[in-house]
């Protein structure tokens, strides 16, 4: 097990490594860049494609693990081609907003078919006992709450991509502490896409991930995560309903401060500005490698905390875990209040 998932690390690794310097040639000849302006920190056209690459990386590498001869015949599951069709819509959704700019109500209509589809597919939130309906509804709700936070994450080079490795690093970590090996692969291989990608996307970027690889790397999560049964092993199930929001604590937060924000100033939710977490560091003096960095350290925090409540006994140490993780979370915000405030950005 430990040789196969490093195996497929690496090759999810070099894919993607390999594919970013010909995607940055393609899209600079093509014309497929994202040009500088008064609302960006770029100054340079910066070549878009860098999700096709990622894309590409994670998938190659998970279905070549699975379809390449071996020593025993592999079943491949029916939620993985479940999720790899909703995850090439996604990037191909995203791929023609990159292009095109498509509406937020035409991009989150088809982010809601295919998140239903997901959820129809048998793959669901089990919360309680909801019954089917609301357990659809949840499942859809958060597809589109998580592959849309790391969409808005999207505005600093190395952010999200490091983000969702991280996010992704706590998840195989309580994969393998729930006995759940056979999510091991897919979360392996977005790690390695990750890191092969934020070889050229970390500050400062040569090649930007897109609408197409955020959508893609959200989408991945949010359904890796219906996939997970948190609560085995756990004589306190509510407890690790919990585990994948602090997981991904750090751009759910920081997705739904700016949207707060965005309504009390009586402007779309889908605009853009600059009171994100990052720009708020940012504008604070921090210079954009230690800006990413500390997200990187908030986002690592998190994941800790979500790992750590299944080391603990009793609810009276898993609510200490959590009110530590609210308790930063609330400085968070008070550096959000502090930090001074941007106008509207793409």
């Amino acid at each position: 097990m430990p040789s196969q998932t490093g195996l497929l690390a690496i090759a999810a690794f070099a894919v993607t490594a390999g594919l970013v310097p010909l995607v940055v040639r393609a899209a600079r000849r093509t014309g497929f860049l994202d040009l500088p302006g008064p609302r960006k920190i770029h100054a340079e056209p910066m070549p878009y494609g860098g999700g096709l690459a990622l894309a590409a990386g994670m998938l190659v590498a998970l279905w070549g693990s699975l379809l390449l001869p071996g020593p025993e015949p592999r079943a491949v599951p029916r939620t993985l081609i479940v999720f790899t069709l909703g995850s090439l819509v996604v990037l191909a959704l995203g791929l023609v907003d990159d292009r095109r700019k498509l509406s937020a109500a035409f991009k989150l209509g088809v982010e809601t078919v295919v998140a239903l589809g997901v959820a129809l597919s048998g793959q669901r939130l089990e919360l309680w006992d909801t019954g089917p309906v609301l357990g659809t509804a949840a499942t859809v709700l958060w597809i589109l709450a998580v592959t849309n936070a790391f969409n808005l994450l999207d505005h600093m080079d190395g952010l999200s991509s490091g983000v969702a490795a991280i996010s992704g690093l706590g998840f195989l970590v309580v994969a393998l502490q729930t006995g759940q090996e056979a999510l091991a692969g897919p979360l392996v291989a977005l790690l390695g896409a990750c890191a092969g990608f934020l070889l050229f996307n970390f500050p400062p970027a040569r090649i930007f991930l897109g609408d197409a690889g955020s959508l893609f790397l959200g989408f991945w999560l949010s359904c890796l995560t219906v996939s997970f049964t948190f609560h085995e092993r756990r004589q306190d199930p509510i407890v690790t309903y919990f585990v994948p929001v602090a997981v991904l604590a750090v751009p759910l937060f920081d997705t739904a401060v700016v949207s707060l924000i965005r309504l009390a100033q009586g402007r779309p939710l889908f605009e853009g500005d600059r009171n994100h977490l990052a720009h708020r560091l940012l504008a604070m003096g921090l210079s954009p490698r230690r800006t990413v960095l500390a997200v990187y350290a908030l986002t690592l925090y998190a994941s800790l905390s979500a790992v750590l409540l299944y080391q603990v006994r009793g609810p009276a140490g898993a609510a200490i875990i959590l009110a530590q993780l609210l308790l930063t979370l609330g400085l968070v915000t008070l550096l959000q209040m502090t930090g001074k405030p941007g106008g509207t950005a793409p």
